[in-house]
This record gives structure tokens, sequence and C-alpha cells, in this order.
């Protein structure tokens, strides 16, 4: 669901509030995390307090919170946002219900809301009956749960090359000489071990279709986007085992076989943030190829601060020249690469020292040909370490989606350390 949030103020308007409503907008949470408690005391509306508060702790993984206040807001303010902003937050609060894993709570609520709008003459409500079936489907199932050791569990690691099926009939290579590499984790589902891909930049756990039948899970009985355009279905796998870990009543996205025949080298599933998030925190240990879930979370040192937000996937802010940079972390992407955000900032460097080409890049059931630029290196910042990456490629016509943000950063940029915690509770990422 798309949530857009717009506010008006009059000529005379709070400058905070100005500023505040502005970021929301934006969708800029890294800045508004860091300016809000600037502006606390000099805004005027008091509802957008509590809706900044609300967004912020959406995108830093604590949704029981945001759920709360969302609820508050509706209580108290719902004439001074307006109807249509209400019936935005009371959507997503229902959406956040409903990825906790309150699928009839979710559902009914919507229900609910449909019911309102149509006897009210509203006939636009297919989106709305969507969302509906989407939760009312799982009403019945448990949320998600982990159930762990009383102490860290460390789970072995292996670096796959990725490659598609018939590759080497489609794809066009560049000038970059560069060999990738993914990690997979092994995962038990119902007695068999597979290996998934640890891919903090899928939404949520997938696999194809065969592979979902084959080990005897439950697909659902509807139809779902995937990756903003590809049918798919969903399965229910009642648990699975990663290491010493039981992870249950997982909800997984199921891919057609047929869009492109596996992932890469016959791994066909990924371990996604339903899971990772769940889990709470992650230690890479590259040298020893070994992930690390640690029963007690690693408490944040003075010199890091937070900087890491959930929009789907992590976003991580670095810093270049004392420029904020705002990177997707994906570790199911091989490279590291930047979009139009870094060459907006930086045209003048880039156009000086880049060379031209075009490469073909693939994802679930898309084959690409892009322009590209090569640039000889990247450096920026991530706390006080300094990154540097070789080679990068850079999309100067990214989409639009793309152009929010400055690049990504995979396993390329992951294989310079090693150890990297990936800290979901208190939202930071730090590298050794």
């Amino acid at each position: 669901m798309v949530l857009l949030y717009l506010f008006m103020f009059h000529a005379k308007a709070q400058q905070a509030d100005i500023r505040i409503a502005s970021l929301i907008n934006d969708e800029d949470w890294f800045t508004l995390s860091e300016e809000l408690p600037l502006y606390k005391d000099s805004i005027s509306a008091g509802y957008l307090q509590l809706i900044a508060d609300a967004l912020l702790a959406e995108h830093t993984n604590h949704a029981a919170e945001a759920v709360t206040m969302l609820g508050e807001l509706l209580t108290k303010h719902q004439e001074e946002i307006g109807t249509q902003s209400a019936l935005n937050f009371a959507l997503l609060r229902l959406q956040l219900i409903g990825e906790q894993g309150h699928y009839a709570e979710a559902a009914d609520g919507i229900q609910r809301i449909i019911e309102q709008l149509e006897s009210a003459g509203v006939t636009e409500t297919q989106s709305l009956h969507t969302m509906y079936a989407h939760y009312n489907i799982l009403r019945e199932y448990a949320p998600l749960t982990i159930l762990r050791p009383e102490h860290d569990v460390n789970v072995p690691f292996r670096l796959i090359e990725p490659k598609v099926s018939k590759q080497e009939e489609w794809m066009r290579g560049g000038k970059k000489s560069y060999k990738g590499n993914l990690m997979t984790v092994p995962v038990t589902i119902h007695g068999k071990e597979h290996p998934f891909i640890f891919d903090t930049g899928a939404g949520a756990t997938f696999l194809f279709e065969n592979t979902a039948k084959e080990l005897g899970l439950t697909i659902l009985q509807d139809t779902v986007t995937i990756n903003e355009s590809q049918k798919g279905l969903r399965a229910y796998i009642d648990s699975l085992q990663i290491g010493e870990m039981t992870i249950r009543n997982v909800v997984a996205y199921v891919g057609f076989s047929d869009a492109i025949d596996t992932l890469m080298n016959g791994v066909d599933a990924i371990l996604g943030m339903d899971v990772i998030s769940a889990i709470g925190e992650t230690q890479i240990l590259m040298d020893k190829q070994q992930l690390v879930f640690p029963l007690h979370f690693t408490p944040m040192l003075q010199d890091i601060k937070p900087n890491l937000f959930v929009d789907g996937s992590p976003l991580l802010r670095t810093k270049k020249d004392s420029i904020p940079l705002t990177f997707q972390f994906d570790t199911g992407c091989s490279t590291a690469e930047l979009y139009n955000g870094y060459y907006r900032k930086f045209k003048a460097t880039v156009d000086s020292i880049a060379e031209k080409d075009t490469i073909t890049t693939f994802n679930y059931g898309q084959i690409m040909n892009s322009e590209v630029l090569l640039l000889p290196q990247v450096e920026f910042t991530i706390n006080t370490t300094p990154v540097h990456i070789d080679e990068v490629y850079l999309y100067p016509s990214s989409s639009a989606y793309l152009q929010q943000n400055d690049g990504r950063l995979g396993m390329e940029f992951l294989r310079q350390f090693k150890k990297i915690i990936i800290n979901l509770k208190h939202m930071y990422l730090d590298v050794k």
C-alpha cells in the first residue's frame, strides 16, 4: 500500500510544523529522526508530533508502538487531519497489525472500512478488497514466532557465484572484470535441508513453486504481485530450522518456476526480512564464513549512531565528504552500485572520471540492458570506518524509486570486512 502524507499550513504556521511535515512528505526518515528532537518543543500541531513518532516507529522495526500511536492519532485527532488522511492512517495501522501476524484483526478492520465507504457511495474500493483478501486468507494462522536456545546460534554459510539458467545466451558483460558472490544458509523444512540466499533486500521469504511443493508446503489459494510486476503465490511454512533456531508460522512468497528457471546455481529460495527482522541481530563473520545470531543484542558504542531504517529492506546512512548518502543495504545483491541520487550530488566529479558502458542485469522475472557509467572507485564512511570500493557501476537513469537513494550495497561491500553487525533492534550496522 502506498501512503501519501500531505500537509497544508496557513501562512503563519510555525516553521517547525512546516519543516517536520516536509520531511514526512519526503519520507526522509534519517533527517526526521535527527531533527525531530530539536523541534519537539516548537511544534504547534499536536497531531504532527504523533504522526512523526508513529512513522519513525514503523521504520525502525517497532510496529507495535506505531500501531498504538496511530490508534491514538485516529481517536484524538481525526477531525484535525481530515477524512483522507484519517483513512490512510487507519489503513496503515491495519497493515501493520497484519504484518505482525494478527491477520483476522487486520482483515476485519479493512472489511469495516470497505462497508463504510461503499455505504457512503464510494465505488473505487478494489484495492481495499485486494488488501482484505490478502489478510483474510491467513486469518486462521498464528503470527511468526522464534524458538531459540539460551546461547548464541552459529550457522555456516557458503559463498556462491550467481548465475542464471542459459545466462551465456543473453548476458552482456561490461568493462568491469568482476565475479560476485552471494551467501546461502542451510534451512531445514520438514526434515529436508535446502540452501536459502540470506537476503536483506527481500521483504519476505521466497521460494519457487516446484521447491515449495517438494518441501510439502501449504500453497494458499490466492495470487499476489512479486517484485512490482510478476505474479506469484504464497505458501504457509509451519516451521523451518536455521541451525538451532526454529521459526514458526512463516508466510512465504512463491514464484512460478517459468519466470526464470532458477534464481542462481540451483539456489531457488530466499530468506527475507520477515525472518531476519524477527531474529533481531545477525553477525556476519566473513573470514570464518559463519553467521552468528547472538542471544543478547550487541549494545551500540558511543561513537556509533543509529544508521539503519527499514523501508521494505534496510536503508543505510553513510557519509562522503560530510555529505549524507543513503544506500539500500542488500545482501542479496552480489555487487555494489550507485544511482541517480549519487550522480546529482557528485555529477562534475563523476563525469570527469567515469567511462560509459552497457551491461545486462537480471532480477526475478526481469532481464534488462542498462546504460551505465563505470567509476574507478567510490569512497565513503560508515560510522567512523572508511570504505573504499573499486570499480562501481552508476545507473544515471535510475527509476523513480531508485532515485530516492544513492545506491545499493551488497556482497561486494561486505566482503571487505571480517565482521559485520546488522542490529535491527537498535537499528545500526557496524563493520570491522
